[in-house]
């Protein structure tokens, strides 16, 4: 999934002669601490409005181009849904500006729907069952590791891959299958050499899935 695919045309970025009082009636309307500030001429992203920088400041009928506005962050309209969630978590925003090609702003995103997104990518609403392998990243082959998967007759829904110690070589690999009953699978990974590390129940993944979600959450919800 693309940022093109979540942008919000409907939004009306602040302008540089925009007013404090509309900065922040735009950030109670939006649930957002800041805003972006996009040139009306050219269509070009100038920066955006931080509430820390105007929540103090007196006269709002003053223009935001007159405040310390902060250098532009945006994403190419063809850059991956996980580069969007990467740069939203990176400068702590909830709206993130989306640009074409030639830099034009052409919508907003919004933190909720990348959300969705990411949901809808890990098959989170799907019913099935996970299995969790922990082993060395050199060792990692993810052909292997499908065919032992499809060949005990389960589809793989989908996979995330974690690294619990950055400084460690040790990754995690959890994987959504088809099956609710991952007997089977396991097994076979095991003979082959691979270390599971939950147990064969189907609320586990819902467990392990949700947590993951929910520490999404708590990482894009600034």
């Amino acid at each position: 999934m693309l940022a093109r695919d979540l942008i919000n045309i409907d939004f009306k970025p602040l302008n540089p002669g925009s007013s404090i009082s509309s900065a922040l009636a735009k950030m109670d309307a939006w649930q957002s601490s800041s805003i972006p500030v996009v040139e009306p001429e050219s269509g070009l992203c100038v920066g955006y409005v931080l509430l820390d920088d105007i929540a103090g400041i007196a006269d709002e009928s003053i223009p935001v181009s007159e405040t310390e506005l902060r250098d532009p962050i945006f994403v190419i309209e063809n850059q991956h849904v996980f580069e969007v969630a990467r740069t939203m978590l990176q400068y702590e925003v909830r709206l993130l500006p989306a640009v074409n090609s030639e830099l034009i702003y052409i919508g907003i995103i919004e933190k909720k729907h990348v959300l969705e997104a990411l949901s809808t990518m890990l098959n989170i609403g799907t019913v099935g069952s996970v299995i969790t392998i922990q082993m060395f990243k050199a060792d990692f082959t993810l052909t292997e590791l499908v065919h032992l998967i499809e060949t005990e007759g389960a589809k793989i829904l989908g996979l995330t891959v974690e690294q619990p110690d950055l400084s460690d070589s040790v990754i995690r690999i959890s994987i959504k299958l088809s099956l609710k009953d991952t007997s089977a699978v396991t097994s076979s990974l095991q003979r082959h050499g691979y270390i599971t590390t939950t147990e064969n129940r189907n609320d586990i993944f819902q467990m392990d899935m949700t947590s993951r979600a929910d520490e999404l959450m708590r990482y894009l919800d600034l």
